[in-house]
């Protein structure tokens, strides 16, 4: 079953992104949303970028969101 995953400060690229590995390869987590919040949208639009293309190139089935 798919769940919804919330990073709010995932503007911390590092973090964010040691996670979004982390979801990519917990095969339960396959079909779930990853929701990323930060007020700092260059450093949010940075991690939502490099998380699609990590999932990607794992070929994880995971959607990601910025706000």
């Amino acid at each position: 079953s798919s769940v919804k995953v919330t990073i709010i400060g995932a503007g911390s690229v590092v973090f964010s992104l040691g996670l979004v590995k982390d979801l990519c390869l917990t095969e339960g987590l396959q079909g779930s949303s990853v929701s990323f919040m930060d007020i700092n949208e260059e450093r949010l639009d940075i991690v939502y970028r490099l998380a699609q293309r990590y999932a990607q190139d794992l070929g994880a089935d995971l959607r990601f969101d910025a706000s």
